[in-house]
Protein backbone atom coordinates (compact mmCIF):
# COMPACT_ATOMS: atom_id res chain seq x y z
CA UNK A 1 0.00 0.00 0.00
CA UNK A 2 2.89 2.36 0.68
CA UNK A 3 3.87 2.15 -3.00
CA UNK A 4 0.34 3.14 -4.03
CA UNK A 5 0.45 6.09 -1.61
CA UNK A 6 3.85 7.06 -3.02
CA UNK A 7 2.63 7.05 -6.63
CA UNK A 8 -0.65 8.82 -5.88
CA UNK A 9 1.01 11.52 -3.79
CA UNK A 10 3.63 12.15 -6.50
CA UNK A 11 0.95 12.42 -9.17
CA UNK A 12 -1.22 14.69 -7.00
CA UNK A 13 1.76 16.91 -6.16
CA UNK A 14 2.71 17.33 -9.81
CA UNK A 15 -0.87 17.83 -10.97
CA UNK A 16 -1.79 20.39 -8.30
CA UNK A 17 1.48 22.31 -8.46
CA UNK A 18 1.48 22.63 -12.25
CA UNK A 19 -2.22 23.08 -12.90
CA UNK A 20 -3.30 24.68 -9.66
CA UNK A 21 -4.05 28.34 -10.32
CA UNK A 22 -5.45 29.14 -6.92
CA UNK A 23 -3.31 29.60 -3.84
CA UNK A 24 -5.03 26.87 -1.80
CA UNK A 25 -4.36 24.32 -4.57
CA UNK A 26 -0.64 25.11 -4.42
CA UNK A 27 -0.71 24.70 -0.63
CA UNK A 28 -2.47 21.36 -1.05
CA UNK A 29 0.31 20.30 -3.42
CA UNK A 30 2.81 20.87 -0.59
CA UNK A 31 0.74 18.55 1.65
CA UNK A 32 0.94 15.83 -1.02
CA UNK A 33 4.68 16.51 -1.41
CA UNK A 34 5.10 15.95 2.35
CA UNK A 35 3.14 12.69 2.09
CA UNK A 36 5.43 11.68 -0.79
CA UNK A 37 8.58 12.38 1.25
CA UNK A 38 7.25 10.58 4.33
CA UNK A 39 6.42 7.56 2.13
CA UNK A 40 9.99 7.47 0.83
CA UNK A 41 11.39 7.68 4.36
CA UNK A 42 9.09 4.85 5.52
CA UNK A 43 10.07 2.61 2.58
CA UNK A 44 13.79 3.17 3.24
CA UNK A 45 13.30 2.57 6.98
CA UNK A 46 11.43 -0.67 6.26
CA UNK A 47 14.10 -2.01 3.91
CA UNK A 48 17.14 -0.91 5.96
CA UNK A 49 16.01 -0.94 9.60
CA UNK A 50 13.01 -3.32 9.32
CA UNK A 51 10.60 -0.58 10.45
CA UNK A 52 7.25 -2.11 11.43
CA UNK A 53 8.79 -5.53 11.95
CA UNK A 54 9.97 -7.65 14.84
CA UNK A 55 12.07 -10.77 15.20
CA UNK A 56 10.16 -14.01 15.67
CA UNK A 57 11.70 -17.30 16.82
CA UNK A 58 10.13 -20.59 15.80
CA UNK A 59 11.31 -23.78 17.47
CA UNK A 60 10.73 -27.31 16.24
CA UNK A 61 11.99 -30.55 17.76
CA UNK A 62 12.26 -33.75 15.72
CA UNK A 63 13.47 -37.23 16.62
CA UNK A 64 16.56 -38.37 14.73
CA UNK A 65 17.43 -41.71 13.23
CA UNK A 66 20.88 -42.74 12.07
CA UNK A 67 22.15 -40.99 8.93
CA UNK A 68 23.97 -44.20 7.98
CA UNK A 69 22.21 -47.14 6.30
CA UNK A 70 24.13 -49.67 8.39
CA UNK A 71 21.80 -51.09 11.07
CA UNK A 72 24.68 -51.65 13.53
CA UNK A 73 25.83 -48.00 13.60
CA UNK A 74 23.96 -45.03 15.03
CA UNK A 75 25.62 -41.97 13.53
CA UNK A 76 25.22 -38.34 12.56
CA UNK A 77 27.14 -37.42 9.42
CA UNK A 78 28.87 -34.16 8.65
CA UNK A 79 30.64 -32.77 5.62
CA UNK A 80 33.58 -30.42 6.21
CA UNK A 81 33.43 -27.14 4.31
CA UNK A 82 36.32 -24.99 3.13
CA UNK A 83 39.34 -25.47 5.37
CA UNK A 84 37.43 -27.87 7.64
CA UNK A 85 36.51 -25.45 10.41
CA UNK A 86 32.92 -25.24 9.18
CA UNK A 87 30.71 -28.31 8.93
CA UNK A 88 27.32 -29.01 7.49
CA UNK A 89 25.51 -31.86 9.22
CA UNK A 90 23.40 -34.46 7.44
CA UNK A 91 20.51 -35.69 9.58
CA UNK A 92 17.62 -38.04 9.04
CA UNK A 93 14.20 -38.51 10.61
CA UNK A 94 11.85 -41.50 10.37
CA UNK A 95 9.84 -39.98 7.51
CA UNK A 96 12.82 -39.04 5.32
CA UNK A 97 14.09 -41.16 2.44
CA UNK A 98 17.61 -39.69 2.51
CA UNK A 99 19.50 -37.44 4.95
CA UNK A 100 18.91 -33.69 4.82
CA UNK A 101 21.59 -31.01 5.17
CA UNK A 102 21.42 -28.77 8.24
CA UNK A 103 22.63 -25.83 6.15
CA UNK A 104 25.66 -23.60 6.52
CA UNK A 105 24.70 -20.02 5.64
CA UNK A 106 23.71 -18.13 8.84
CA UNK A 107 23.29 -21.48 10.61
CA UNK A 108 24.96 -22.49 13.86
CA UNK A 109 25.14 -26.15 14.80
CA UNK A 110 25.68 -27.40 18.36
CA UNK A 111 26.15 -31.02 19.39
CA UNK A 112 25.38 -32.38 22.85
CA UNK A 113 26.30 -36.07 23.27
CA UNK A 114 24.84 -36.47 26.76
CA UNK A 115 21.17 -36.94 25.88
CA UNK A 116 18.89 -39.91 26.44
CA UNK A 117 17.33 -39.75 22.98
CA UNK A 118 18.56 -38.52 19.57
CA UNK A 119 16.76 -35.26 18.81
CA UNK A 120 17.24 -32.12 16.76
CA UNK A 121 15.90 -28.79 17.99
CA UNK A 122 15.72 -26.23 15.19
CA UNK A 123 15.35 -22.57 16.20
CA UNK A 124 14.69 -20.30 13.22
CA UNK A 125 14.66 -16.50 13.56
CA UNK A 126 12.79 -14.36 10.99
CA UNK A 127 11.58 -10.80 10.52
CA UNK A 128 7.76 -10.60 10.63
CA UNK A 129 5.37 -7.65 10.63
CA UNK A 130 4.34 -6.40 14.07
CA UNK A 131 0.64 -6.27 13.20
CA UNK A 132 -1.88 -6.13 10.38
CA UNK A 133 -1.40 -2.40 9.79
CA UNK A 134 2.29 -2.80 8.89
CA UNK A 135 1.49 -5.93 6.85
CA UNK A 136 -1.08 -3.89 4.90
CA UNK A 137 1.29 -0.95 4.48
CA UNK A 138 4.44 -2.83 3.44
CA UNK A 139 3.00 -6.17 2.29
CA UNK A 140 3.88 -5.67 -1.37
CA UNK A 141 7.60 -5.53 -0.56
CA UNK A 142 7.68 -9.28 0.10
CA UNK A 143 9.95 -9.13 3.16
CA UNK A 144 7.59 -10.82 5.63
CA UNK A 145 9.21 -13.95 7.14
CA UNK A 146 12.67 -12.79 6.01
CA UNK A 147 15.26 -15.29 7.27
CA UNK A 148 17.79 -13.98 9.84
CA UNK A 149 19.48 -17.03 11.34
CA UNK A 150 18.99 -20.61 12.45
CA UNK A 151 20.41 -22.64 15.31
CA UNK A 152 20.43 -26.43 15.31
CA UNK A 153 20.90 -28.25 18.61
CA UNK A 154 21.72 -31.92 18.01
CA UNK A 155 21.10 -33.92 21.20
CA UNK A 156 22.66 -37.36 20.84
CA UNK A 157 23.08 -40.32 23.19
CA UNK A 158 26.69 -41.18 24.13
CA UNK A 159 26.64 -44.31 21.92
CA UNK A 160 26.06 -42.26 18.75
CA UNK A 161 29.01 -41.44 16.50
CA UNK A 162 29.61 -38.17 14.64
CA UNK A 163 31.28 -39.19 11.39
CA UNK A 164 32.68 -37.34 8.39
CA UNK A 165 31.43 -38.17 4.91
CA UNK A 166 35.01 -38.08 3.61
Amino acid sequence: MIFVILILSAAATAFLFVLGQKNWLRRLSFVFAAIFLVSIVLIVANFNQHFGMEQENRTQTVNLVSSVDDQNVEALLYKPLGDGTEKTYLYATENMEKPKSAGSDHVKNHIDQHADQAQLTLTKTEWVYKNGFYRFLFGLSGNNHEFIKQENQFKLPPDWEVLSTE
